[in-house]
């Protein structure tokens, strides 16, 4: 299967922090002790987000050289590999079964870590931004981009734009 696929965006389920967690559980056993840190991330990580329904976990490692028996551990937990998939210091997983999870593999506290977590902090600690995000998805759907790749970059823009807020509002903290 290729990296492109339907998508859709759905109401904030309050089950999304247990499927986390349960997850969580899964990867710390297939990464072993190679893993730093897990989070939960995207807009599935924000209570009342409208989001994809796929699970967001980053993983925190100390080297994206991963050794076969971790691959391997992903392979036989359901998850399909696609590289860095475009986003350079960052390996992509996914699984698509009962309930659907995206992986990103990258180097813990590296800027792909840090952007990321910047970016959930800020919406969660601002509900305006966070309401406003999700009318960007839905705004997006409703023109007609409903493929991963033509959803992502339709609002490429304004997760940028997010994430220059989100380091301005902790510039400002200090």
């Amino acid at each position: 299967m290729g990296i492109d696929e339907i998508i859709r965006v759905v109401q904030y389920d309050d089950k999304w922090p247990a499927l986390f967690q349960n997850e969580k559980a899964n990867i710390l056993q297939a990464f072993g002790e190679d893993v730093i840190d897990i989070q939960h991330f995207g807009s599935t990580s924000v209570q009342g987000m409208i989001a994809k329904p796929i699970i967001d976990i980053l993983v925190g490692l100390k080297t994206l050289e991963l050794n076969n028996s971790i691959i391997n551990n992903l392979i036989e937990l359901g998850y399909e590999g696609f590289g860095e998939a475009g986003v350079k210091g960052r390996l992509y997983f996914r699984k698509r079964q009962e309930h659907a999870y995206n992986l990103a593999v990258v180097i813990w506290n590296g800027e792909q870590w840090v952007n990321n977590l910047l970016i959930r902090n800020f919406l969660r600690d601002n509900p305006n931004a966070a309401k406003h995000y999700s009318e960007i998805k839905l705004h997006s759907i409703n023109k007609g981009h409903t493929t991963l790749l033509a959803y992502s970059d339709e609002k490429a823009d304004y997760v940028n734009n997010l994430l220059e807020q989100a380091k301005k509002s902790m510039v400002d903290k200090d």
